[in-house]
């Protein structure tokens, strides 16, 4: 399966590009985004791998703003991860990579559906910063709001970030983080752009 996804902000100008494909021996997505982040226009650029059951295995990053910086970040299978090349033993207890920026790293840590309604899970993520190219721990909880076939509602509760309502499609991938981003689609967006 391939796919084609956009998302925008919901309150500062930008916008997503993400192309995600499925395969039976792992995922891929590459995704390209222009925004404003706390005041600051920040273009970057990136590769996530997954293996085929959504566990997170590499994500290579450029970041434009202000000249630019990139990085590598892995978790190879035994759980260790490493930065640039270097061992990050504070991020042992991470299963999943969270980016500042972009609502799609949510996908992984929710694409097995095993939440009931009124369930919760807590996460320990490798978070990076796309302003700083800071990578650290965090904590985020998610909990099954409601279910429907067409899609799914969760409660999200990260580290450093206000509480915030997620719609996933039928697919598990998110349509909308509520305050934060809305799914759209490259139509829509050449339409709003000759409006």
């Amino acid at each position: 399966m391939q796919q084609n996804l956009v998302w925008k902000p919901w309150t500062n100008p930008g916008v997503e590009h993400l192309s995600l494909a499925v395969a039976s021996d792992g995922i891929s997505a590459s995704g390209q985004l222009i925004q404003s982040i706390r005041g600051n226009s920040i273009a970057a650029t990136y590769l996530l791998t997954y293996d085929e059951r959504w566990r997170f295995r590499r994500l290579w990053l450029k970041v434009d703003n202000q000249g630019q910086r990139s990085l590598e970040l892995r978790r190879d299978i035994r759980g260790h991860w490493h930065l640039n090349g270097r061992p990050r033993e504070d991020l042992a207890d991470c299963q999943q990579v969270m980016l500042s920026a972009t609502p799609f790293t949510h996908t992984a840590l929710l694409q097995s559906g095993s939440l009931a309604v009124g369930d919760g899970e807590r996460f320990r993520v490798a978070h990076v910063d796309l302003l700083g190219l800071r990578v650290e721990p965090r904590t985020q909880r998610y909990q099954c709001l409601q279910r429907h076939p067409s899609h799914t509602l969760y409660q999200c509760d990260a580290e450093g970030h206000e509480p915030c309502e997620l719609t996933l499609d039928g697919d598990g991938l998110l349509v909308q983080a509520i305050g934060q981003f809305i799914r759209t689609s490259r139509q829509l967006l050449r339409q709003a752009d000759c409006a």
